[in-house]
This record gives C-alpha cells, sequence and structure tokens, in this order.
C-alpha cells in the first residue's frame, strides 16, 4: 500500500462503526444467499417463458383444433347429404363404391381425430421440471 491508498488520520476519524466486524463465516453466508437469489431468478424466468409458451401453444392448438373440426363436420354432413341422396334416387352408385366411400371418410375421421389428439396435445410439461432440475443441481446433462 502507498501513502496515497491509505487513508488520513481525518478521514480515520470520519469512519463511524457502526456494529460488529463482519466475519467470513458472514460473508459465506451472504455469498450463499446471493446465489440462492439468483437461481430463484432463473427459475422465475424459465418459468414465466415456459407459461407464456404454453398459453401461446393453447391458442395455435385451439385454432388448429377448431378448424380441423368444422372440417371433419363438413365431411361427415356431406357423406349424410350423398347418403340421403342416393336413398332417394337422385344419386346411383355401385354398392361397393358406396361402402368404400363411407367407410373410408370415417376412417379418415378416426385418424385426424387420432392425430389432433396424439399431436396437438402433447405432454410437455416435464421438460420444463428438467431444465429446473438442472439448474439447481449445476451438473451438466
Amino acid at each position: 500500500m502507498t501513502a496515497q491508498d491509505k487513508p488520513s488520520a481525518s478521514d480515520q476519524k470520519a469512519v463511524k462503526k457502526i456494529g460488529k466486524p463482519v466475519t467470513s463465516e458472514e460473508i459465506d453466508e451472504f455469498g450463499k444467499l446471493k446465489d440462492i437469489h439468483e437461481r430463484s431468478r432463473h427459475h422465475r424466468t424459465i418459468i414465466n417463458a415456459w407459461k407464456q409458451q404454453q398459453d401461446q401453444d393453447r391458442k395455435m392448438r385451439k385454432m388448429y383444433a377448431t378448424w380441423l373440426m368444422v372440417a371433419m363436420s363438413g365431411q361427415i354432413a356431406g357423406i349424410y347429404v350423398i347418403f340421403i341422396l342416393i336413398g332417394f334416387g337422385f344419386l346411383e352408385y355401385q354398392q361397393w363404391t358406396m361402402n368404400t366411400f363411407i367407410m373410408s371418410v370415417f376412417a379418415e375421421v378416426g385418424a385426424m381425430v387420432l392425430l389432433v389428439v396424439k399431436y396437438l396435445f402433447p405432454s410437455t410439461s416435464d421438460k420444463v421440471l428438467d431444465l429446473i432440475d438442472r439448474f439447481r443441481t449445476k451438473e451438466p446433462r
């Protein structure tokens, strides 16, 4: 330490003692507390981002599901109209053609329902919990 770095006698008299001196254990505890606050901030940031993403995903899925349901309902209504027109004799098809047509449309509707349930509503909530756990343990996986 040089003479310039040392506080002068008047500066030392101006310093007022407030309490007891800080120990190294207290400094360590303060560092741990700061670390906990920092991790908590990280977790809140991740959870808020995840919540925002989930809200946007729900909105998009709802839109897609609504459009798919409207399209499938229109397709089923069209099949019923064609079936009724055949019943009244306005349209004529061979029996095997109608059976194939009706069965293929209902198979398509069933496949679309399966796709809606499987891909528009996946379970992704466990991924954010894994990410939080990774931050908690501070170990790369």
